[in-house]
């Protein structure tokens, strides 16, 4: 799986999923199968993400590869509106445009002119990069959640995050500050590091509706591999 995308199905999952759930009636929602501790920090981690309504920012994207002096970098910016909404674009070294606009991701490749248009409920369900889910409940059933660093005088908190179940992640870093998701520090399985640093970041602030709505420019190749979900 292409790395880019592999970072970018988790950003969806860590500001996302946690609106999915809410809009569920309550009866839909599955109980716990094994009683697990809420701690604390399980809830501190959960009370930033339900409150993240909004979230622009610029990105670097560094990814770290064995035998390489310098990691792989990727700059752009990303965007979220709950619920559902999603906009990752990539502007050095190539572009890119990977947008969810709440029943479709749309995978934008402006040099090959190519867009591949996949189902956003089942990239978000069925994924095994489905790292943070939509409620405390199933976080806590998902991954170990450790509060590593809290500088209270800086508003600053650094969460650990281990898988309980093997994956493709060893372990995940989240660090906030002020409310703010700041950067993400990924270390997969075989070893690789990627590192997500944001910036001139804007909470809760107004975004057009139309940053998520993806035309197809004309005589661009369209490959469409969204799947029927029966209601």
């Amino acid at each position: 799986m292409n790395k880019l995308f592999l970072v970018v199905t988790l950003f969806l999952s860590v500001f996302a999923a946690f609106a999915q759930e809410q809009d569920q009636p309550t009866a839909d929602k599955q109980p716990l199968k094994v009683d697990l501790t809420i701690t604390d920090d399980a809830k501190l981690l959960s009370t930033i993400m339900e409150n993240t309504l909004t979230y622009s920012a610029s990105f670097e994207q560094n990814v770290y590869r064995e035998n390489s002096d310098k990691p792989d970098q990727t700059l752009g910016q990303f965007l979220i509106q709950r619920p559902n909404h999603f906009r990752w674009q990539t502007s050095k070294p190539f572009e890119q445009s990977i947008i969810a606009d709440g029943k479709a991701l749309w995978t934008y490749d402006p040099e090959l002119e190519q867009v591949t248009i996949q189902n956003q409920q089942a990239v978000l369900t069925d994924s095994p990069l489905l790292l943070l889910t939509s409620s405390v409940h199933a976080l806590v059933s998902a991954f170990e959640i450790t509060l590593i660093e809290d500088k209270e005088k800086d508003n600053q908190h650094l969460f650990s995050l281990e898988p309980r179940q093997n994956g493709m992640f060893e372990s995940v870093h989240i660090l906030v500050k002020e409310g703010k998701i700041k950067e993400f520090f990924l270390l997969d399985t075989l070893g690789g590091r990627t590192s997500v640093i944001f910036s001139d970041i804007k909470l809760n602030g107004s975004i057009d509706i139309n940053q998520f709505i993806f035309v197809p420019p004309e005589g661009i190749d369209i490959i469409d591999s969204r799947e029927i979900i029966n209601e």
